[in-house]
């Protein structure tokens, strides 16, 4: 990922877009009148949201380690997170 993004910036990007796929959710609720194709759709979307926050969770811990990936990309952690890291 780009250098402009580091760990702490993407735990606060994370928690928006899990908002708007929770809004997303409501819409597709809403809008959507299949019944299966409802459920596979909010499916997909509690299942995208739910590895969001587990990714979140692991940016919080890896700043200890200076070693932060997200999906497999590594994300940069701040000086002022861990003076320890290059």
């Amino acid at each position: 990922m780009g250098d402009w993004i580091d760990a702490e910036s993407l735990q606060q990007v994370i928690v928006v877009v899990m908002v708007a796929l929770a809004i997303a959710a409501v819409l597709v609720a809403k809008v959507v009148r299949r019944l299966l194709l409802r459920f596979l759709l909010i499916l997909l979307i509690g299942a995208l949201a739910a590895s969001l926050w587990l990714q979140r969770t692991d940016l919080a811990d890896c700043v200890e380690t200076c070693s932060c990936r997200l999906f497999g990309q590594e994300v940069a952690v701040p000086a002022d997170a861990n003076p320890n890291c290059p």
